[in-house]
């Protein structure tokens, strides 16, 4: 074709329009010759990585809701800023470690490599031999030398997945290591400082006000500058569709079992009116539900038996008294938001559930920030 349909076809091939292999050539008269096709662009990668591996769900960049579509510009600026921190909020399920290890690797170029740590659970000085790694003899047990996780992720990522669960004293020796460009550090009993080059990533379910609750006072001013806050699920309906079709195949295991999710009037109903509380877990659950009714050949009942039972459920609570965890604060915070999601679920509506609960719906949502 002409010069201007070559820059169309440049113009798809960077959109990730096409097929990975596609090559363009030029019909020029008396010329047959191959066109350079070396554009390369987020959105290929992205369109490539979903072609190549479809069974893995990610976010689509180009989202229908407003919402995400915000949540995805703010993510493609601030993960292309090298060597500055990036902080991803988000209530959990929301996909914020497989986001971290698909969209964000490509995004600062490291896809090859991200190296996780969970932080719940973890004592500081477990938490601190992990990070940073050990010399041979540096305690009793340290029969060996270990790298920590900031070696291993040199020339990586290091995901921090839950970061206001990292012990305070670790958090303290983070913020030297974080504020330093060479990103230098001291293994547990080593008399030398080594470094490391990698990206720095965290996450955390809180809200911003929470977390800084939470964490150190000089670490969290270190990790917010770039902050990308994911909207729950229920925040971008335009987008369940698809995000249904990602999570069916995610799970789908067996060959006998539909390509394409399975789609009617009732689920489409469902998913508008369901809480989504438990944001993709939802999903989960309603795909493994109905793989368990899934009938080959039959109609649309095994669906609606699926459906029936996934829409009767709140994700995460019972009509059980549950058994809680924690301090008494902690499980009070965790009753509230248990009461303000059930009476929601119930009531059909913020709203509702304010008026009968006779408090405001701004309370309502409080309670749940984090749940």
């Amino acid at each position: 074709g002409t010069p201007a349909m070559h820059s169309v076809w440049l113009i798809l091939h960077a959109g990730g329009a096409f097929a990975v292999g596609t090559r363009l050539w030029s019909s020029q008269p008396g010329r047959l010759d191959p066109v350079p096709f070396e554009v390369s662009s987020y959105l290929a990668e992205i369109r490539r990585q979903q072609r190549l591996e479809p069974g893995v769900p990610s976010y689509n960049p180009e989202a229908r809701s407003a919402a995400r579509r915000e949540a995805m510009n703010c993510l493609f600026r601030y993960a292309r800023v090298a060597g500055a921190p990036l902080l991803i909020l988000g209530e959990r399920g929301t996909g914020k470690s497989r986001l971290v290890e698909t969209q964000v690797a490509l995004l600062k170029h490291r896809p090859d490599k991200v190296v996780t740590l969970a932080c719940g659970g973890l004592e500081s000085s477990l938490a601190e031999s992990l990070l940073f790694g050990h010399v041979k003899g540096a305690f009793t047990g340290a029969a060996q030398a270990r790298k920590g996780l900031l070696a291993q992720a040199s020339g990586g990522i290091l995901f921090l997945d839950e970061i206001q669960d990292l012990p305070r004293p670790v958090q303290r020796q983070l913020v030297r290591v974080f504020q330093d460009r060479q990103r230098r550090y001291r293994p547990i009993g080593s008399d030398t400082e080594i470094s490391a080059d990698f990206e720095l990533v965290c996450a955390s379910n809180l809200s911003m006000a929470q977390l800084r609750e939470r964490l150190d006072e000089d670490l969290c001013d270190r990790l917010s500058h770039l902050c990308v806050s994911l909207p729950a699920l229920r925040e971008c309906r335009e987008d369940l569709q698809e995000d249904w079709q990602r999570v069916w195949a995610d799970c789908r295991v067996d060959a006998r079992l539909p390509a394409a999710a399975p789609w009617s009037q009732a689920l489409q109903k469902g998913l508008a009116e369901h809480p989504l509380t438990g944001n993709l877990r939802d999903l989960q659950r309603l795909a493994a539900l109905c793989m368990a009714w899934f009938e080959p050949g039959s109609a649309t009942g095994w669906l609606d038996k699926a459906l029936q039972q996934w829409s009767g459920v709140v994700h995460g609570l019972s009509t059980a008294e549950p058994v809680r965890t924690g301090s008494r604060e902690e499980q009070t915070r965790q009753f509230q938001a248990e009461l303000a999601l059930r009476t929601k679920a119930t009531e059909g509506s913020w709203k509702a559930a304010a008026s009968v609960l006779e408090c405001s719906v701004k309370t309502l949502l409080r309670d749940t920030e984090g749940y």
